[in-house]
């Protein structure tokens, strides 16, 4: 493992030099995040509200190190933060009807030797778990739209309004194509192994549905691709909104 850290520490300076450093120090922060979420939720402090609090400084760490421009900070952290407040209410409201939290009945052998009251909501942690499985391709997107679109603002400093937003879109439909891939090429990597087992077991269609494991990677996957499509939108009407209180500023 530290081989390999080491050798994606030396690819990113060599590629982009010293933001490369930055890119690098903003993954160890996510991790210590990270760590710190499991450690707050393992004291019993409510999972909701340390996910939401530290996934808008996951949404920082994730964004700041990737561009020096301040409009276009602005536009993907403002963006990304209003989508993930839609997408927690639709976390919650999914995980709510879906009964997808807690272990699955393939967890036995792994589990079995642990206590198992631990004194933690798993229906809460399961809507952090989907939150923050959602938030690296929605800020990525949100990242990439809100880049593009200024950039055209710079080099077409009258393009109209009506003209930008169809060019926002259409920066935007790459990302959600390119995005969409990402996200079911890792689901199906990250499930296979479940998939094969389903099989060679022979489990029946309705198991299949009814399997916690698999409803709470489906759950990831469909809000991960409503998350980025809700991103595009957002970030390209919010754009457009900056843009007009710039204008009126220079008047």
């Amino acid at each position: 493992m530290w081989v390999l850290t080491g050798i994606l520490l030396l690819a990113l300076i060599l590629v982009v030099g010293k933001q490369g450093l930055k890119i690098f120090l903003s993954l160890v922060g996510g991790f210590v995040v990270l760590m710190l979420v499991i450690m707050l939720i393992a004291d019993e402090f409510n999972p909701l509200i340390v996910g939401s609090v530290f996934a808008v400084g996951l949404v920082f760490l994730a964004i700041y190190p990737h561009t020096q421009n301040q409009q276009i900070r602005q536009s993907a952290i403002v963006s990304t933060l209003i989508v993930l407040v839609v997408i927690l209410g639709m976390a919650i409201v999914a995980v709510r009807f879906s009964f997808s939290q807690g272990f699955s009945i393939e967890d036995t052998d792994e589990i079995e030797q642990f206590i198992l009251p631990v004194g933690v909501s798993f229906p809460q942690i399961q809507v952090v778990v989907l939150l923050f499985s959602t938030l690296g391709a929605i800020a990525e997107a949100s990242i990439a739209v809100s880049s593009g679109v200024w950039e055209i603002v710079a080099y077409q400093p009258q393009i109209s309004k009506q003209q930008l937003l169809h060019a926002g879109q259409e920066i935007g439909r790459k990302n959600i194509a390119t995005a969409l891939n990402t996200l079911l090429f890792g689901f199906f990597g990250s499930y296979l192994t479940l998939g094969l087992w389903m099989i060679q077991l022979h489990y029946s269609l309705v198991k299949v549905m009814n399997n916690a494991i698999l409803v709470s990677a489906i759950l990831e996957l469909l809000l991960g691709i409503l998350g980025v499509i809700m991103v595009v939108f957002v970030t390209n009407y919010y754009i457009i909104w900056q843009r007009q209180q710039l204008n009126k500023l220079d008047k």
